[in-house]
């Protein structure tokens, strides 16, 4: 196998120093990021997630993982993962939804936001595809007027 090099900028970090890291943009933790990010990367033929593989191989891909994982706590961490973005996706559109913050503070929010995706894809070592990029401006577009249709529904 070729060297994993998503994680390179952390050669010389500990797990808490990535945490720490991660912390100041996310909600995540190292061992949720780097779970995630291994299992959107090695997948099977049948493009399922290899867990069993990834938890043995951790140390070996990632710089600041020492021990190995179970596929469960490889499983638990993917999972604890998804869990954390789909409730900041709620906190993030219920501020909006709610009437708590402006749509001019949501576009700034939105600005911030684009500016850490980027600090932590080049911080892992991985680029944002432009057309991925644009997708997603337009998929958020696309949920802040549905938003803003909801609003003026209930009006």
């Amino acid at each position: 196998m070729n060297k994993y090099r998503k994680f390179k900028k952390m050669d010389n970090k500990s797990y808490s120093d990535v945490t720490r890291f991660l912390k100041e943009t996310t909600h995540l933790t190292a061992r949720e990021w780097v779970t995630a990010r291994l299992c959107a990367d090695f997948k099977n033929l049948s493009n399922q997630s290899e867990m069993t593989w990834i938890g043995e191989k951790l140390p070996e891909l990632v710089p600041f993982m020492d021990e190995t994982y179970s596929r469960q706590e490889v499983s638990n961490a993917r999972s604890s993962f998804k869990k954390k973005v789909q409730r900041s996706g709620t906190t993030f559109l219920y501020a909006y939804y709610a009437g708590l913050i402006t749509q001019e503070e949501m576009i700034g929010m939105i600005h911030r936001i684009v500016n850490d995706i980027k600090k932590l894809m080049e911080t892992e070592g991985s680029e944002i595809p432009q057309e991925h990029a644009t997708e997603v401006q337009l998929l958020i577009a696309e949920v802040l007027r549905r938003i803003n249709e909801s609003l003026d529904e209930d009006y």
